[in-house]
Order: structure tokens, then C-alpha cells, then sequence
């Protein structure tokens, strides 16, 4: 994103807060405080504008005139800018094709794991709400036999152990929903960070 100064630059000139006794700056595209890149055809800083692989905004000078007196004068395509400019964007490509790669293989074990049913962290908590179930399910079948028979006291006590497991089941209950909102939710930032 263009700052609103570089916006002003661009539009006023860069010494448009002189007054017009004052002497003008004259920079030249060979000056250290001008961007190389955009002397090129393009800052990458431009680039990635709102997105993860945003490199923020250049500090440098960007300046059409600056970039037309480069391509006038002698020394065009031969300070070896360009090389360093094929550099910097083979290496910027590089570095998005990596995450590219990496949000694909993601996005794959992610899909492995639902359609085999794999025994991710959320399918170790389902094995263990199904084991949970099941004892509880016993138990309270233990619990309407001692009923019957009368012993009151131990059903009330095989009762709080219900109690509990049902607690502990809730607990994993919430915290299998929890961790697939959070893959969810990581599996989406991958995908809005890749490109197109």
C-alpha cells in the first residue's frame, strides 16, 4: 500500500513542501535513497499488498522521471540492477511456491485423515467418547439391577461414578469441537494465503 506521502511524491513532486526561494533536491536514479527495483519496471514491496507475504512499503524513492533518465543514460542494463532484480524475484517466487507446496501437503493430510477416518487428535477423543459410553451404559444397566435387588446405597454410588464419566465425556466432547474448528480454521488461512 502507497503511503500518503509517496502519493503526494507522486503526484507533486518530492519537493513540493519547498518555497520557491528554496533550492531543489537533485537526485539522480543512481542515488542510494532510489529504488533499484523500481528503476527495473516494479518494486516487489507492491507486490503482496494485504496478504501474508506482504513486505510492507519501500522506503525508497519510486520516481518515473528518475526511472526514465535510468533508461536514457549509458549505464542502462549494464549497473546490473536487472540481475539483481531477476534475483530477488526468483527468490520471492521461490519462497511462495514453498508455502504453496506446504498448504497443498496440508490440505492433502487433512483430506487423508477424514476419508480414512484416521485416528487424528479429534479421532482419539471420538475412540475414547465411544469407550465412555459404553461403561456407561454398563454401569447404569448395574445400576437398575441393584435397584431391584434393593441395594440403594450402591446404586447411588455407582450413580456418581456416571456422573463423572459423563462429565469427562462432555469435557472431550467440547474439546474435539474445539480442535476442529481450530483445523478448520488453520486449514482456511492456508488456503486464502495461496496465490489465485
Amino acid at each position: 500500500m502507497i503511503s500518503a506521502a509517496q502519493l503526494l511524491d507522486e503526484l507533486m513532486g518530492r519537493d513540493r513542501n519547498l518555497a520557491p526561494d528554496e533550492k531543489r533536491s537533485n537526485v539522480r536514479w543512481d542515488h542510494e535513497s532510489v529504488c533499484k527495483y523500481y528503476l527495473c519496471g516494479f518494486c516487489p514491496a507492491e507486490l503482496f499488498t494485504n496478504t501474508r507475504s506482504d513486505l510492507g512499503p519501500c522506503e525508497k524513492i519510486h520516481d518515473e522521471n528518475l526511472r526514465k533518465q535510468y533508461e536514457k543514460s549509458s549505464r542502462f542494463m549494464k549497473v546490473g540492477y536487472e540481475r539483481d532484480f531477476l534475483r530477488y524475484l526468483q527468490s520471492l517466487l521461490a519462497e511462495v511456491e514453498r508455502r504453496i507446496r506446504r498448504g497443498h501437503a496440508r490440505l492433502a493430510l487433512s483430506q487423508n485423515q477424514q476419508s480414512s477416518g484416521a485416528a487424528g487428535p479429534t479421532g482419539k477423543n471420538e475412540e475414547k467418547i465411544q469407550v465412555l459410553t459404553d461403561k456407561i451404559d454398563v454401569l447404569l444397566q448395574q445400576i437398575e439391577e441393584l435397584g431391584s435387588e434393593g441395594k440403594v446405597e450402591e446404586a447411588q454410588g455407582m450413580m456418581k461414578l456416571v456422573e463423572q464419566l459423563k462429565e469427562e465425556r462432555e469435557l472431550l466432547r467440547s474439546t474435539t469441537s474445539v480442535m476442529w474448528v481450530i483445523q478448520r480454521l488453520q486449514l482456511s488461512d492456508e488456503i486464502s494465503t495461496l496465490p489465485g
